[in-house]
């Protein structure tokens, strides 16, 4: 580890393959690395946490959880974004502890709405039960706060993580920012919508579905196979005839993602007119929706 920070600290970039120095660290390397963290100067700081992000995301034994950790508390905030990005997937307690105190007390506003949005799979965790009532107490209570903020960008920052939650101010913080008539805000109350397993927005989905705003159908054509509600399946047919290639692509994953019948009979349908570039994306749906349509049935896919 000294020898890889004094190579780091002197400008010297290390290779792919010598990131294993900073993967998976115990404590004690840890601590050491916090020490030495500002030795190193602005721009290898920044290129250690793109690159751990991108191994990471290659090498799934790679964990760099303490070294975003020590970038969380990074006095530039072009470090503090990058360590929030190279924690991605990371449900690591201390973590979510600093994220969640960046989102209270963060004063850049960037910094802030991506501790923000980091936070959605802590919630997500939360509702499977895997992680404490008290933790996802206080991770709610910070992004209620940060979803009445003046500030667009946070504010919708905050109401797509809020998504997950079962608190019962959720549903109406949500329809407040889908009501405002702001595009940032209602991208993200559609985005939450997909991730809250709750029936009650399946049409506000679908008729975002028919959105003249592109960016919007394909939001709502990822929230509705987030969503998974069949009631849904009606307006992805519909929503086949889209001429947005990315669109398109979405509803397809969508009717994949929802299977049952009336989906699988779309898909089938479907699959002798999709566009050339497709037909793989239809198969790979079909298989999907039959999967899902087995397993409604107490058969194995």
């Amino acid at each position: 580890m000294q020898r890889f920070l004094d190579a780091v600290a002197a400008g010297t970039r290390p290779r792919p393959a010598e990131f294993a120095a900073l993967s998976d660290l115990d404590r004690a390397d840890a601590a050491y690395l916090r020490e030495r963290w500002l030795d190193i100067p602005l721009p290898e700081r920044e290129f250690l946490l793109d690159e751990a992000y991108e191994l990471a995301d290659e090498d799934l034994a790679l964990d760099f959880t303490a070294l975003g950790r020590v970038g969380l508390a990074d006095p530039e905030p072009s470090v503090r974004l990058r360590a929030i990005q190279a924690l991605w997937e990371s449900l690591d307690p201390a973590a979510g502890d600093l994220l969640v105190t960046l989102v209270e007390t963060e004063r850049d506003l960037d910094v802030r709405a991506a501790a923000a949005r980091s936070l959605l799979r802590f919630l997500e965790a939360a509702e499977y039960g895997r992680l404490d009532e008290r933790t996802a107490r206080r991770m709610t209570a910070a992004l209620l706060e940060a979803a009445a903020s003046s500030v667009e960008g946070l504010r919708a920052a905050a109401v797509e993580a809020l998504g997950p939650s079962g608190d019962p101010r959720v549903p109406a913080v949500i329809e407040a920012a889908y009501e405002s008539g702001q595009p940032a805000l209602r991208l993200a109350a559609i985005r939450a919508m997909g991730y809250s397993a709750r029936e009650e927005w399946a049409e506000y989905i679908a008729e975002q579905l028919a959105a003249d705003d592109p960016e919007m159908r394909f939001e709502a054509a990822l929230a509705a196979g987030a969503l998974g509600s069949e009631e849904l399946v009606p307006a992805l047919g519909e929503a086949l005839s889209d001429d947005d290639a990315e669109v398109l692509f979405a509803v397809i994953e969508a009717l994949g993602d929802i299977g049952g019948d009336e989906g699988v009979e779309l898909l089938e349908s479907y699959r002798d007119e999709a566009p050339p570039g497709l037909e793989d994306a239809v198969e790979a749906a079909l298989e999907a929706a039959r999967g899902i349509q087995f397993r409604r049935f107490g058969e194995l896919p």
